[in-house]
């Protein structure tokens, strides 16, 4: 089978450094499969022309950015390089990457041969609806400085400008005869837009470090510490997470809270709801107890989980959650949002403790509770370990079986 992906980036041999990658991995394991001939196509910066590259046996193609895309589609140029690819490659099965993908509805030309496939990754109608959850106006409102008036991207802007990417999001999912999805609860955020198209559901595959890596061990009650990858967008409720830390550190005064992820400038020039994220940090005196890791590699990301007494995800949503897979991989007990796809991976109070998405006071109680009995914590790290290594044995299997289940209907349609 040849698959032609339409993805987000060119794969390369620079370590990915954050939590929640996955794509390279499957890539890579997919490649080595005897049925399967894979080749990638996104942008790159490179040239005025395609670039072409082999990176471990998947022949990559990079297309120039010329120019912006008008109601979903790129310029007419990009459309004739994409055309020559395709002609190239010649594949039985064109899989684009998210709704969000950088060529959005490009792939879906009739024109173009193979059988189009869409794997669903964010919900963007659904973030444009939570984006500022838990913030109040006011909160929202002191985000906006001079980076956001020079940009244009404060949180109400970003939050307009998923609800108009949503659109054509909508239009994506409606082209669309085939969609994969990782999650019951992206289905039922898309079902409705396209109730005929046939929908198939599959794990996402974890970076090898989380697959061998030694089980979670750490239960430190002298000097507990809770880790969360929450920095990046309000989505993520690192505000929750802040003002929950607060109640923890009042029972517990040394606790430390290690937050992993990129967060660019820190100055006035930084991003809004970061700025609101270092006030709250300072209202509260929680400077001496929070720690930012900035963005780190897998291998450090599962030592600082296994190092951590408590994992914590806070997000409003989430259409699988690779970061708390992550966490169950290495075994790391978590308090998690009962949001989104979550449900699905854990089970609440066996393999993971929950809070309703927003409730800062319940998300603190939980984490007191597992930094203040270890056997709890050992008991959910275990229960958390076995389903990890079940959900994870056929991944790629899985996901070429879907491939041939395609091109089989097709063939009997």
């Amino acid at each position: 089978m040849r698959i032609l992906w339409v993805s987000a980036k060119i794969f390369d041999e620079a370590e990915e450094k954050q939590s929640g990658v996955w794509q390279k991995a499957m890539a890579l394991k997919l490649v080595a499969n005897p049925e399967i001939v894979l080749a990638n196509v996104s942008y790159q910066g490179i040239t005025k022309q395609i670039y072409t590259s082999d990176f471990k046996g998947i022949k990559q193609y990079g297309l120039p950015r010329l120019g912006k895309l008008k109601k979903g589609y790129p310029p007419s140029g990009i459309k004739v390089l994409f055309r020559n690819i395709v002609n190239e490659f010649k594949p039985d099965i064109i899989h684009i990457w998210g709704s969000e993908n950088p060529l959005k509805l490009l792939a879906f030309d009739k024109n173009y041969a193979g059988v189009k496939v869409l794997s669903m990754q964010g919900v963007l109608s659904s973030i444009a609806e939570n984006l500022l959850n838990g913030l109040s106006f006011w909160q929202i409102l002191s985000t906006i400085g001079i980076r956001e008036l020079l940009k244009g991207s404060s949180l109400f802007s970003k939050k307009k400008s998923f609800y108009k990417d949503g659109f054509i999001e909508q239009k994506i999912i409606k082209s669309s005869d085939y969609i994969i999805a990782q999650s019951d609860w992206t289905v039922s955020q898309i079902k409705s837009i396209n109730p005929n198209a046939k929908f198939f559901k599959i794990d996402r595959v974890l970076r090898p470090a989380f697959v061998k890596a030694d089980k979670w061990t750490s239960f430190n009650q002298t000097k507990p510490v809770i880790y969360s990858a929450a920095v990046g967008y309000s989505l993520k409720g690192l505000h929750v997470l802040i003002k929950a830390f607060a109640l923890v550190k009042d029972v517990i005064p040394n606790v430390e809270l290690k937050l992993a992820g990129a967060v660019g400038r820190t100055d006035f020039l930084g991003d809004g709801y970061l700025r609101l994220i270092h006030r709250m940090i300072n209202k509260l005196e929680l400077q001496n107890n929070v720690k930012w890791l900035g963005a780190i590699p897998a291998n450090e990301i599962v030592h600082n989980l296994q190092q951590a007494s408590v994992f914590v995800n806070p997000s409003f949503i989430e259409s699988y959650s690779l970061v708390l897979a992550e966490a169950m991989a290495v075994g790391t007990p978590s308090v998690i949002s009962f949001a989104g796809a979550m449900p699905e991976l854990a089970e609440n109070n066996k393999e993971a403790l929950f809070f309703s998405p927003g409730d800062y006071r319940q998300c603190a109680y939980q984490i007191i509770k597992l930094l203040s009995n270890r056997n709890y914590a050992v008991e959910l790290s275990v229960n958390a370990r076995n389903r990890s290594q079940n959900r994870n044995a056929d991944t790629v299997l899985d996901q070429v079986a879907i491939y041939k289940a395609i091109l089989a209907n097709e063939e009997n349609s």
